[in-house]
C-alpha cells in the first residue's frame, strides 16, 4: 500500500544538514528569538502563582479545566502566539483567552487590547478557583477574589470597563473529538507523526478520510511555534494543486493538523516506481506544480522546500504541493544561518546571503524539472557531495543543465528558471504559461495519433495506405466519367434515330406516312395536277436509281485485245 509522505519539517529525510547540526529547526529565521512571546506593540506580563507542570502523561489542572469547561466558549483559542494574537485584537477592550507557551512553561492567559496596547494577563488557579493578579492590579475596582470559572472573572472585568469585546476563534480550529484516528501510519518524524484518520465536521454526519499530523511527546516552544506556523500557512491556501487544510486542533494537547488525504504517495517515489511515463504526463505534472506555486506566490507565501519529495499524487494522477513546515508568509525573508536546508535545490543568493523570495522558489522549480526529466534517478547534482554542490551552484553559469532527460522541451525552461541573476528569472505566472504551451504540444500530438486509422502502425505504413486510397479514388472517378460519356452517346443516338427501339419506331412512322401519300395519289388519277406531280416524282426517283446504279457498278478494266 502506498503511503502519504510525512510532512514533518524536522525530518532529516526531507533536508540535508550543513554546518552545525544541533539546531532543532531547519532554518533559523531572522527576527525570531526564543523565549519571547511576541513582537511589535506586545507586552508579556510575568506569570505569578501558576500551577507547576506535572509529570509527563498526567493531566494537568489546566488541561482538565480546558477539557471540561473552556472548549465550549468561542473566545477560547487554544495555543496561540503573540504575533498572531496582536493581529486578532483590533478594537479597544477586545479580548481572547489562549494557552501561552514560554520556554519552560505553559499556562492560560487573557490577552486584551487596553489603551491601544496589547497586554497579556496570566491566569492562576488552585482548588478555590481562578484569579488574575495582573488584571486586578491594572483595574483596582475589580473584586480581588477567586472565581469558580474564567467567564465569571471576565464578567467582573466588564462591569468595571463598561464593555469588553470577545474575539471568536477561527472556524478552522476544530475539536479533538471531531478527529477519529485510524491505525494506519503514514509517516514519522523526530517531533511528530502522520496517520490516516476520519474527520467529522461540525453539523456533519458522514466522516471524511483525512491525513492527520500530530505532535509527539512534550514539545518545546519552538516546535509548537513551527507547528502553528505550518497550520496558519495552510489556512491561507485553497487550490486544486495544493494539499488543503480541513482543521487545526490546537485547543488541547497534542496539537494536530487535519489535512486532505492524498493516497498515491509522493511524486519522487512515483517517478521511480512507475514505468513508461509519457512526456505528456510529465508535462502535466510540471503544469500542476506551476499552477500550485503561482497560487502560493499570489498569497505571498514562500515555500522554501519545493522538490518532488514534497509533492503528492492523487488517484487521478495529478499533483498537489505539500509540506509547508519551512514556508513563510512574506514577500522576502533573510535567514541568519542555514542550519538544515535542502542545499541541492537552493539558489545562489540563498547560499550567499540567506535570501528567500518568489525567485528562489522559481530556482527550486527549475531543479524540480530536472527531477521530472530524469524520473528522480538520482538527487540533483549527484554524485557531488554538499560542499561540491555549494561551490558548483555559486560558480557554474548553468549549474543544473543536463545532457539527457525527457522531455527535452524542459531543458530551456531549466536554464530560464535557474538564471544566476534573480531579475532574469521568470515569475510563476510566466512559468505557468510556458509550461502550458509545452503540455498543449504533447496533448495535440497524442490526439492526432489517437485519431489516425491505426495508431499502432508505423507512419510509413499509414502513408502507403493513404496513397493506395487516393489511387483507388482516382480509378473510381475515371470509371464514372466513362459511364457518363456512354450514357450521353446513347441518348444522342436515340434522338437521331440511329438505333434502338425509339429510332426504329420513328423510321416506321415516316414510312407509313409516305405510303399513305402514295396511296392518295393513285386514287386521284383524274386530276392532271396530281398526276403531273406523281409523274415528276417517279421521274426523279428513276433518275436517282440510275445514278445510284451507275455509281454502284463495278469499274471495268480495258477491253482485251482481239485475238490475232
Amino acid at each position: 500500500m502506498t503511503r502519504q509522505q510525512s510532512t514533518d519539517q524536522n525530518s532529516c529525510q526531507t533536508a540535508e544538514a550543513i554546518g552545525k547540526r544541533d539546531s532543532r529547526t531547519n532554518l533559523e529565521i531572522d527576527g525570531v528569538v526564543d523565549g519571547t512571546e511576541g513582537a511589535g506593540n506586545t507586552t508579556d506580563l510575568e506569570r505569578s502563582g501558576s500551577c507547576p507542570d506535572l509529570a509527563h502523561g498526567v493531566e494537568k489542572p489546566d488541561d482538565e479545566y480546558i477539557r471540561t469547561s473552556l472548549l465550549s466558549y468561542p473566545w477560547y483559542h487554544g495555543v496561540l502566539f503573540g504575533r498572531v494574537t496582536e493581529k486578532l485584537l483590533k478594537w479597544e477592550n477586545s479580548y481572547l483567552v489562549r494557552r501561552s507557551i514560554l520556554k519552560t512553561d505553559k499556562f492560560l492567559c487573557i490577552s486584551a487590547r487596553v489603551d491601544n496596547k496589547v497586554s497579556h494577563f496570566p491566569l492562576n488557579c488552585n482548588i478555590e478557583g481562578w484569579s488574575c493578579a495582573k488584571l486586578f492590579e491594572r483595574f483596582p475596582a475589580m473584586p480581588n477574589k477567586r472565581y469558580h470559572h474564567i467567564w465569571q472573572l471576565l464578567d467582573a472585568w466588564s462591569l468595571v470597563v463598561n464593555y469588553i469585546v470577545p474575539v471568536r476563534r477561527n472556524k478552522l480550529v476544530v475539536l479533538h473529538s471531531q478527529i477519529l484516528p485510524d491505525s494506519v501510519p503514514l509517516g514519522h518524524g523526530a517531533f511528530g507523526e502522520v496517520f490516516k484518520g476520519k474527520f467529522v465536521p461540525i453539523g456533519g454526519t458522514e466522516p471524511t478520510e483525512v491525513a492527520v499530523k500530530r505532535m509527539l511527546g512534550d514539545p518545546k516552544r519552538i516546535n509548537c511555534q513551527e507547528f502553528c506556523q505550518e497550520a496558519s500557512i495552510m489556512a491561507m491556501l485553497e487550490h486544486r494543486n495544493v494539499v488543503n487544510l480541513f482543521g487545526f486542533a490546537a485547543l488541547q494537547f497534542p496539537m494536530m493538523i487535519v489535512m486532505e488525504f492524498v493516497p498515491m504517495g509522493d511524486l519522487k517515489k512515483y517517478l521511480r516506481q512507475a514505468s513508461n511515463i509519457s512526456p505528456k504526463q510529465i508535462s502535466l505534472f510540471a503544469l500542476d506544480i506551476a499552477n500550485g506555486m503561482r497560487h502560493l506566490a499570489s498569497r505571498k507565501v514562500i515555500h522554501r522546500d519545493l522538490a518532488c519529495r514534497n509533492c503528492l499524487i492523487t488517484k487521478e494522477v495529478r499533483v498537489k504541493i505539500s509540506d509547508y513546515g519551512l514556508s513563510v508568509n512574506d514577500v522576502e525573508v533573510v535567514v541568519k544561518n542555514l542550519r538544515k536546508a535542502p542545499i541541492r535545490w537552493l539558489a545562489p543568493e540563498t547560499l550567499n546571503k540567506g535570501i528567500f523570495n518568489e525567485k528562489t522558489d522559481v530556482w527550486s522549480y527549475g531543479v524540480l524539472l530536472t527531477e521530472l526529466m530524469t524520473r528522480c534517478a538520482a538527487d540533483p547534482l549527484a554524485p557531488r557531495d554538499l560542499k561540491e554542490v555549494q561551490k558548483w551552484i555559486k560558480e557554474a553559469d548553468h549549474p543544473h543543465r543536463i545532457d539527457g532527460g525527457d522531455p527535452r522541451d524542459f531543458a530551456e525552461m531549466v536554464d530560464y528558471c535557474c538564471e544566476k541573476s534573480p531579475s532574469a528569472r521568470p515569475t510563476f505566472q510566466i512559468v505557468k504559461k510556458k509550461v502550458q504551451a509545452i503540455y498543449q504540444k504533447y496533448a495535440d500530438l497524442e490526439l492526432a495519433h489517437c485519431l489516425s486509422p491505426n495508431p499502432n502502425q508505423s507512419p510509413n505504413v499509414e502513408k502507403k495506405k493513404s496513397e493506395d486510397r487516393k489511387s483507388n479514388t482516382d480509378r473510381r472517378g475515371n470509371n464514372t466519367d466513362r459511364r457518363a460519356s456512354t450514357t450521353n452517346l446513347t441518348r444522342k443516338k436515340s434522338r437521331d434515330g440511329g438505333g434502338g427501339a425509339g429510332g426504329m419506331g420513328t423510321a416506321r412512322r415516316r414510312g407509313d406516312k409516305t405510303n399513305e401519300r402514295k396511296s392518295k395519289g393513285s386514287h386521284t388519277g383524274g386530276n392532271d395536277k396530281n398526276d403531273k406531280g406523281g409523274t415528276m416524282k417517279r421521274m426523279q426517283s428513276a433518275r436517282k436509281k440510275d445514278k445510284g446504279g451507275a455509281a454502284g457498278a463495278p469499274v471495268q478494266g480495258p477491253a482485251p485485245a482481239p485475238a490475232k
